[in-house]
C-alpha cells in the first residue's frame, strides 16, 4: 500500500476536534492538518495500521457534522527530537461524498476565507448580582430593562446571578 499523499494537506490554524469511531468505540481527536486525500489526528490512541474508520468532524467553512469514511495509514508515538512532537495516526479517506470532497479540496487548496458578509459584531454587557433567593419581581424588572439570566450559581448566602443584555 503506498502511504504517500499526492496532493496538499492544509494545517488547521485553529484547534478542530473530530469523533473517530472504529471498532465499536468513539474516540475524541484533534484534527491537525486536513486534505482531499486524508487527515492527521492527534491521538495516542492505540490503533493497526489499515484499520477502518469514520471520522466525524465539522468541515472548516460548514456548518454541519460529515461523516468521513477512512482507513489507518500511518502511526506515530511522537518523538521531538526527529520533530515529531504529536502522537498521532494518518488516516486515507475513502468513499467520500463528492460534495464533501469538494469542500475539503477547497479548504485544502485555498485555506480558511473570510467570508464576504461577516455577521455584524454583537455585543453585550455583563453584571454579576448577589442575591439571597429568587425574587420573581426583581428579576421580571431587570428583564424589562434587557437583561437575561445567563447563569446562577450557589453560594453561601444565597446565589450568584450572573446577567448579560446586548448592547
Amino acid at each position: 500500500m503506498n502511504e504517500r499523499r499526492l496532493s496538499r494537506r492544509r494545517r488547521l490554524p485553529f484547534v478542530r476536534s473530530g469523533v473517530f469511531e472504529s471498532g465499536g468505540r468513539n474516540h475524541i481527536v484533534q484534527v491537525l492538518d486536513l486534505g482531499p486525500e486524508g487527515a492527521f489526528l492527534s491521538t495516542r490512541l492505540s490503533v493497526d495500521i489499515g484499520q477502518k474508520a469514520v471520522l466525524r468532524m465539522i468541515l472548516p467553512r460548514d456548518g454541519r457534522e460529515v461523516p468521513l469514511p477512512c482507513q489507518v495509514v500511518w502511526r506515530s508515538e511522537g518523538d521531538a527530537g526527529r520533530g515529531r512532537a504529536s502522537a498521532g495516526i494518518a488516516v486515507r479517506f475513502q468513499g467520500l461524498d463528492t460534495a464533501v470532497a469538494r469542500r475539503v479540496e477547497e479548504f485544502a487548496s485555498e485555506g480558511v476565507r473570510p467570508d464576504l458578509n461577516p455577521a455584524p459584531a454583537e455585543r453585550f454587557e455583563y453584571r454579576v448580582v448577589e442575591v439571597p433567593d429568587l425574587n420573581e419581581p426583581d428579576l421580571n424588572r431587570r428583564g424589562l430593562d434587557g437583561w437575561q439570566v445567563a447563569s446562577a450559581l450557589p453560594t453561601s448566602h444565597g446565589l450568584r446571578l450572573i446577567l448579560q443584555r446586548r448592547l
